[in-house]
């Protein structure tokens, strides 16, 4: 993991992980930034788990925080972000959306995951969603203790919050997203291509594109550069 580097976001910032991901993968971003870090850990949550029901539910966190906050969101956690930025803008700042996209058109495994999750939910399905989220493997002693954070989760979880990406398209609504937003991909992930993060970048009325030489979490993979991302944002 590279060193920590940059100021980062000034303000207060909520981070919300991918499916299957534990809050611990922001752990390194929150140690290199002067901001609070509010890594939110909903698919160990209550139910619903639908997009529409966890960005309700964070947006609810964050107006008990009582001002705005720059939101990061990570894979599935950042279709769940863009749905709060565009649908509360007053309640985000600034946004950063890591190795995401708007649909899960050509998201290749989406349906292979949803029919394992149904058939053979378990430690298999686990490894295999965590392994190919890193460009190079994970230390071992952080390996055992996010494929211990996914074992807690319900399948439920997994499989309402997938399909229900599987079946969203947030395209009509990104030109709602008021804050300055930057889409951080990393060129090497085998879920998501570059191409998505064009795509989302594009219809963004008001955002860069950033991709950093890592696998589907630079979130973790690049710290300086996820840092550097949240200070560009705020400087605009």
């Amino acid at each position: 993991m590279p060193a920590t580097a940059g100021p980062g976001a000034a303000g207060p910032v909520v981070a919300v992980p991918g499916t299957l991901c534990a809050p611990e993968i922001f752990a390194p971003l929150a140690a290199a930034l002067p901001a609070d870090l509010d890594a939110v850990d909903w698919m160990t949550a209550p139910g619903p788990w639908r997009i529409e029901d966890v960005a309700e539910s964070v947006a609810r966190r964050i107006e008990d925080r009582g001002e705005p906050v720059t939101l990061i969101g990570h894979s599935t956690g950042g279709c769940i972000a863009a749905r709060v930025a565009a649908v509360r803008p007053d309640l985000v700042s600034a946004l950063l959306l890591a190795n995401t996209g708007a649909h899960m058109r050509g998201h290749g495994d989406v349906d292979r995951i949803l029919a394992t999750i149904a058939a053979d939910w378990g430690p298999a399905l686990h490894a295999a969603v965590l392994d190919r989220s890193f460009a190079t493997p994970v230390p071992p002693d952080l390996r055992t203790r996010l494929l211990a954070y996914a074992a807690r989760v319900s399948p439920a979880a997994a499989l309402e919050v997938l399909t229900s990406q599987r079946d969203l398209d947030l395209t009509p609504k990104l030109d709602s997203v008021t804050c300055p937003a930057v889409v951080l991909h990393g060129r090497h992930d085998r879920a998501r291509s570059v191409a998505d993060a064009q795509y989302l970048a594009e219809r963004l009325p008001n955002c860069e594109l950033t991709v950093v030489e890592t696998g589907h979490t630079p979130i973790w993979e690049d710290v300086p550069s996820t840092v550097a991302a949240l200070d560009r944002l705020r400087t605009r």
